[in-house]
């Protein structure tokens, strides 16, 4: 089974793949700590952020089935692009065979106070459910409590023990009494393994209990045992939310409950944490966080000092020869603008001007000689513009870097993902041709079926075409119906052996409106909601355009609702198509020999064939018929047969013998309707004989 796991899914680790997806090729969509592993069915693509992306992706893998991480899964984290990431999915994903949608949500939609989160929530999964049912996939929705890690970095408690460790200090946004609402990973997998196992077509949703009912303020004593340097505060006015789920499905149907409880779990989550970051207690390691989170802070104090530096260099140096030809502050500027931008250059040009004004002063140049006398503005001038080209400069190469950088990701993303498809081809072309030559008689098979088609009497057709798809289908419940040429009514021309009173001999086309587009367009019907009154598969033959023949597969089992299943109904349906249209051809050819001139009645050597073939049919017990022989004493041929076209249907066939009796077959009749097809006969002037069709070709 192929399915993809997307959306918040730094979450899943190689163990929860083995544990919840067992035999299956997993496609992580997103952004995750895994890699590719062949080995272990495990694909990686990064989040796609152009349609074409997406769409490259559910044409490239034909899944059936798709995990759904919601972003609400993680306690305090972001919210954005949710709805939007998830209707792209679903776009794509729409009208594969056999879609499941699982779409796993927080806990939020549960709580009964209502909040803009669980606005946010219940807006995500009314749009989940609704776009579901409009495009026919089955959804589940599960609404978990909050998943914790000691890996993900975007997890509450991976961010809880960091602020822990460099902050010394933990604040929760919750009162103290705050029941958590947290489920462990392990859990979760066992549960998604026993869902796919029994998974079924309803569309609901799952709830998962509160089984550990503890508080924040017993999860700040135990984060005090792990960091007892750590301050813990709590937000004592913080609205307490309440979540009541007395939902028994998976306990009762999936036979699941959780097992593992955070507040024991802790302590090897901090374990994780640790080994993720090789978290050791060095003085290093604490300096360096702390410049770190407090950049700006230092870049200032770096301008700051090196401002000083370099005042204390230019009194000091000069009055030096070799440093009258250097401008120190103007080195000053350059130095500061190409390392950390424009903002600083300009900074460092305004306290250079302040040096400058300062050194003014001190020769006796006052502020208005300075301002109303333009040469002097030069320096000031040149400073700020230094800053501005130099700061400009920088700017611009840490963009083309960054830009570079970006693309260079991009292409490789593309790449990979180019590599990625490349060898899931070769790994389908290696598989195909294993099983074609493996299989000696599969070109023997497609032969035979062609062979067996090429044949030009309609029912001989039928009967060779019910043969070949019960054998190759493996299924015994097929019927096949002629359709009319008003395309009001579809009669009944065989059906497989036992099925006879399964299948109404006459059908209405406008009780089958919910397959008509499909078969229309050439397509399989399949009726996967179990419609009443409809055959599990249909599938229309057409004649320049127009629909003659309907096909009913009445039942299947749930492996024959497969994509390979379908494919093979539909390529069967291609073959019969042809060779019927061909058979047509052939007795629009023919016509002319076979019926007598100006009438629809056959000759007796062509309706000899006819016979034949019913009788063939009912020997087998595929189809019945009626053969009757008609006396017109008032009528000629020619005006018998022009009654004929209105009495009976189009599948009934009439012709003569060899001693000119004029006979009639009625096909797929029974003895409830002939009664009223001999009274009709009869008010048209004949004298209706039933016998048997021994005694006819006799």
């Amino acid at each position: 089974m192929k399915l993809l796991v997307t959306g918040n899914i730094g979450y899943i680790t190689t163990e929860f793949i083995k544990e919840a997806f067992p035999e299956c090729q997993i496609l992580l969509l997103g952004e995750t700590a895994l890699k590719s592993d062949r080995r272990k069915g495990i694909s990686v693509h990064p989040m796609p952020h152009a349609e074409k992306e997406f769409e490259d992706i559910f044409k490239t893998y034909e899944f059936e089935g798709v995990i759904y991480f919601s972003n609400y899964l993680t306690f305090h984290g972001k919210k954005d692009g949710e709805l939007e990431t998830l209707r792209k999915v679903l776009h794509y994903y729409k009208g594969n065979t056999n879609s499941r949608l699982l779409y796993i949500t927080g806990p939020e939609g549960l709580y009964e106070e209502t909040t803009g989160k669980t606005l946010m929530v219940r807006t995500v999964e009314e749009f989940c459910r609704q776009y579901c049912e409009l495009h026919q996939i089955s959804v589940k929705i599960l609404r978990a409590p909050y998943l914790y890690s000691g890996t993900y970095e975007e997890d509450y408690f991976f961010q809880l023990f960091s602020k822990a460790l460099h902050q010394k200090s933990i604040l929760f946004e919750e009162a103290p009494s705050q029941e958590m609402y947290f489920l462990a990973l392990s859990d979760l997998a066992d549960l998604l393994y026993k869902i796919f196992d029994n998974w079924n077509e309803e569309s609901t949703y799952l709830q998962i209990p509160q089984v550990f009912h503890f508080t924040f303020e017993q999860l700040g004593e135990k984060l005090k045992q792990i960091f007892p340097f750590a301050h813990i505060t709590y937000l004592a006015d913080a609205m307490i939310q309440e979540r009541t789920v007395t939902d028994k499905i998976l306990r009762n149907e999936y036979g699941w409950f959780p097992k593992i409880s955070l507040l024991e779990d802790l302590s090897e989550i901090y374990a994780q944490y640790c080994q993720k970051t090789n978290y050791k207690i060095r003085k290093i390691d604490a300096l360096k966080s702390f410049l770190n989170s407090h950049a700006t802070v230092v870049r200032i104090i770096e301008l700051l000092l090196t401002f000083f530096v370099f005042e204390v260099l230019n009194r000091v140096a000069g009055n030096q020869v070799q440093f009258e030809m250097i401008d120190l502050r103007l080195v000053y500027i350059v130095l500061f603008s190409s390392l950390y931008g424009i903002n600083y250059g300009l900074a460092s040009a305004g306290l250079e001007s302040l040096s400058l004004l300062a050194a003014y002063a001190k020769t006796g140049i006052g502020w208005t000689t300075l301002f109303y006398e333009p040469s002097n503005w030069i320096p000031f001038i040149f400073y700020f513009a230094v800053s501005a080209i130099c700061g400009y400069v920088r700017l611009k190469n840490t963009e083309n870097v960054r830009f570079m950088k970006t693309e260079n990701k991009l292409i490789l993303d593309k790449f990979l993902f180019a590599r990625e498809m490349y060898q899931e081809t070769l790994r389908d072309k290696r598989q195909y041709k294993k099983q074609i030559l493996g299989s000696r008689d599969s070109f023997g098979k497609i032969f035979d079926i062609t062979k067996k088609l090429d044949v030009f009497l309609p029912q001989d057709l039928f009967i060779e075409t019910l043969h070949v798809m019960e054998s190759v289908l493996e299924n015994h419940t097929i019927a096949i119906y002629s359709v009319g040429k008003k395309k009001q009514f579809g009669r009944l021309t065989i059906a497989s052996q036992g099925m006879k009173d399964v299948f109404a001999n006459s059908i209405c086309m406008k009780d089958y409106l919910e397959a008509n587009e499909a078969v229309e367009a050439g397509n399989v019907w399949v009726n996967r909601e179990f419609l009443e009154g409809y055959p599990m598969c249909m599938k229309g033959i057409q004649k320049d355009g127009e629909l003659v023949m309907l096909i009913f597969i009445q039942d299947v089992k749930g492996e024959q609702l497969s994509l390979y299943y379908l494919n093979l109904f539909q390529v069967l349906s291609g073959l019969v198509e042809t060779a019927l249209l061909r058979a047509l051809e052939y007795q629009e050819a023919v016509k002319s020999r076979q019926y007598v001139a100006g009438t629809s009645t056959l000759k007796p050597e062509y309706f000899e064939e006819r016979l034949y073939s019913f009788h063939a049919m009912r020997e087998e017990q595929l189809a019945s018929y009626t053969l009757l022989k008609l006396e017109y004493p008032q009528m000629s041929l020619a005006e018998a047969d022009a009654v004929l076209q209105k009495s009976v249907r189009e599948n009934d066939v009439w012709g003569i013998s060899e001693k000119e009796e004029l006979f009639l077959i009625l096909s797929q009749t029974d003895r409830k309707v002939l009664p009223i097809i001999l009274a009709r006969l009869e008010k048209g002037g004949f004298i209706c004989h039933e016998i048997d069709a021994v005694e006819s070709a006799d």
